[in-house]
């Protein structure tokens, strides 16, 4: 596939329902799990309903959407500023490895940079995803101190 110019923004109303899809085939690609449509809906619904959660960040490939970001926010009391979260990260399959994914970090740091509190990102990822692995290491993230733990209630 020739690489096209890809355009990043910020993801706006127009694109619930292409998150919401992009939601549901990552769930099933990286935990096998199916997602409630009718719950994803809601849930991505809430962040636009609700700013101070995060925003979203799409790529589009010739006016198509074909990646998607999801950034919250950590509040760090030992640094004063916001951790953002690289969450909900997703690029279709056939788009994947023409730098879809390294354009929306690249907008991402420009719009932190542009933030005066903004300390760093953060992001989890599936130990066995090497691939992702090596992509966040190329844009010069680094293996974190910590590791994750998590105790879910519901689904």
């Amino acid at each position: 596939m020739e690489r096209k110019n890809i355009m990043v923004r910020l993801g706006n109303r127009n694109d619930i329902n292409t998150i919401v899809k992009f939601n549901a085939e990552m769930a099933l690609e990286t935990e096998n799990i199916s997602l409630s449509t009718e719950k994803l809906q809601k849930g991505v619904t809430g962040l636009f309903n609700d700013p101070q959660r995060g925003f979203y960040v799409v790529a589009e490939w010739d006016g198509k959407v074909v990646g998607q970001t999801m950034i919250t926010y950590e509040w760090s009391d030992w640094r004063n500023a916001n951790f953002w979260w690289i969450q909900s990260v997703y690029v279709m399959p056939e788009y994947r490895g023409f730098g879809v994914f390294r354009s929306i970090f690249e907008y991402i740091k420009n719009k932190a940079k542009e933030s005066s509190d903004v300390c760093g990102f953060r992001l989890y990822v599936s130990k066995y995803n090497v691939q992702a692995k090596r992509t966040y290491e190329s844009m010069g993230m680094e293996m974190s101190y910590y590791e994750m733990y998590e105790m879910p209630i519901s689904v």
